[in-house]
């Protein structure tokens, strides 16, 4: 089997060649009809290897074609790079890693797909799904070569966070979130020749006769991030010899598209993503034949706050009380979910309960990095510090009585170590919630993250509707579909698209030239 599982370390730094000979083969059948058919197109421009997006997928599959031996050129349809990953909290799963072990925690590649899958109600590829975990220490060590720095505890060690859903402790926190991630792939990406080109917008796939790719239509406009029925600009051919890889994200942004899967997901549910999140890209991998995958199974995020217009410092403040403090329904005081449980069963059940929850967290829990977005938001006005339990009640009009004894009950399962109602594993460090201030916010869903998008085999390789490999296409990340099942296990993204991206630009570098 191909891909990242089977390289040392070495040869994964290098770039090795990942391609089966099936599939660098099978380019030189159409190679003198595409030749043929090509001289048809007018080309504005020629590469290798055309990567489309630059959030983390991008990076990953340009940079790893580009150490391949391809050239390769990158281009974002937004004004600067980054995609959605410059809004990414940072929290990657990584099973095996050097910070695991200095803190004693014994992984297993067995217990990571596990998660996966029962996150994803065992819908997941399983291949890709052990690939990724096989895969996230290379792609730490990776990462830490790039210059990326993680979150440290109070004792000087890389912290290693409980996250909803992982039975066991694995998730790492970038500093400087995802933005510094992008920032570090930017700079390796510039220092070799490979910076991305905005406000180019992908319109369509050229494919030849015999139905391979063989380049893009992308259109430069310098007006709008934004989707337009008629994209204007001027219209630009690119000639890709080997391939093309989508790195394009998911639609989460894309209202009247989400709605078509999920009617309930209207104007009204706010999302995480930044601007531009939306089918520009998938409509042409749909129109080059692309086989669509989970389109329904679309993730929301549980740690938002409705109090914000938009997806801010909410995310990654409510996400680090989670561990530490009860999530109340206000009708009745108590408890309805497992705070650490995955994303799609904790969004039901705040769902179910109509109404948005209550997070209470004595301040004393919060862990060093997370208190300046505990500032920003208090600042945003979307958490508040209150100095007694009555405070609590009366603001969000919780019964009073109800309130007290769920939190005395939660302190005998912090001092237990052990939740008795809902399985919640507690963190060793835990504190009771008995000492003001209390940080007290209101938890409401966002949509977050698309499970569907196009299919692709274990080389990322686009599958058609006929199951069959479009040659020349490759795709990788959020594009994708079938890779998580019904719910993406949570900080398993990062995992995903620097991993699949890079198998996606190895490959595509591997093709033989079609002309």
């Amino acid at each position: 089997m191909s891909g990242l599982k089977s390289l040392s370390r070495r040869s994964f730094l290098k770039g090795s060649a990942l391609l089966g000979a099936s599939i660098v083969g099978s380019a030189s059948i159409t190679a003198c009809a595409s030749k043929a058919y090509a001289d048809s197109v007018a080309w504005d421009r020629e590469t290798d290897v055309l990567v489309v997006g630059s959030g983390f997928a991008g990076y990953s599959a340009a940079l790893h074609a580009h150490d391949a031996g391809a050239e390769v050129v990158l281009i974002d349809k937004r004004g600067s790079d980054g995609g959605n990953s410059l809004k990414c909290d940072g929290d990657f799963g990584v099973c095996g890693s050097s910070a695991q072990k200095e803190h004693g925690i014994e992984d297993s590649v067995d217990a990571y797909v596990n998660d996966m899958l029962v996150a994803g109600l065992y819908l997941n590829d399983v291949e890709k799904c052990r690939t990724i975990a096989e895969s996230t220490n290379d792609i730490y060590e990776w990462l830490n070569d790039l210059g990326v720095t993680w979150v440290h505890d109070g004792e000087g060690k890389t912290e290693v966070l409980p996250y909803g859903g992982h039975s066991i402790r694995r998730t790492l926190k970038a500093e400087g979130a995802g933005a510094a991630i992008v920032g570090a792939l930017r700079n390796e990406a510039n220092a070799k020749g490979l910076a991305a080109e905005c406000h180019l917008l992908l319109t369509e796939l050229i494919k030849n006769d015999k139905g391979r790719v063989i380049g893009a239509k992308v259109v430069k406009n310098n007006e709008t991030q934004e989707r337009s029925d008629s994209p204007h600009g001027q219209c630009i051919n690119i000639k890709a010899r080997k391939g093309v890889v989508l790195a394009t994200g998911g639609f989460g942004g894309d209202v009247a598209w989400r709605m078509q899967h999920d009617p309930r997901l209207d104007e009204t549910v706010g999302d995480t993503n930044r601007s531009g999140a939306n089918r520009e890209a998938l409509e042409p991998a749909l129109h080059a034949d692309a086989l669509a995958v989970h389109m329904d199974w679309i993730q929301l995020g549980p740690w938002c706050s409705p109090d914000l217009e938009t997806y801010g410092p909410d995310g990654t403040y409510i996400d680090a009380g989670f561990p530490y403090g009860p999530v109340v329904a206000p009708q009745t005081g108590k408890r309805i979910v497992n705070e650490l449980t995955d994303r799609k069963r904790y969004c039901d059940a705040i769902l179910a309960n109509e109404e948005p929850l209550i997070q209470i967290v004595d301040e004393r829990n919060l862990p060093e990095w997370s208190l300046e977005y505990l500032e920003k938001c208090i600042d945003a006005g979307c958490t508040w510090r209150m100095d007694s339990i009555e405070e609590i009640a009366e603001r969000f009009d919780i019964p009073l009585e109800a309130l007290q004894t769920e939190i005395a009950r939660y302190n005998t399962f912090v001092a237990n170590k052990l939740d008795e109602d809902f399985g919640k594993a507690i963190p060793e460090d835990a504190l009771p919630v008995e000492e003001p201030p209390y940080c007290v916010t209101r938890v409401w869903p966002r949509v977050h993250h698309c499970m569907g998008g196009v299919k692709t085999d274990a080389d990322c390789r686009v599958i058609d509707v006929s199951l069959q490999p479009i040659e020349g296409l490759f795709a990788a990340g959020e594009a994708t579909g079938g890779v998580h099942g019904a719910c993406r296990l949570g900080s398993c993204s990062i995992a995903d698209c620097l991993v699949n991206g890079s198998l996606a630009g190895q490959n595509a570098a591997q093709v033989e030239s079609w002309c």
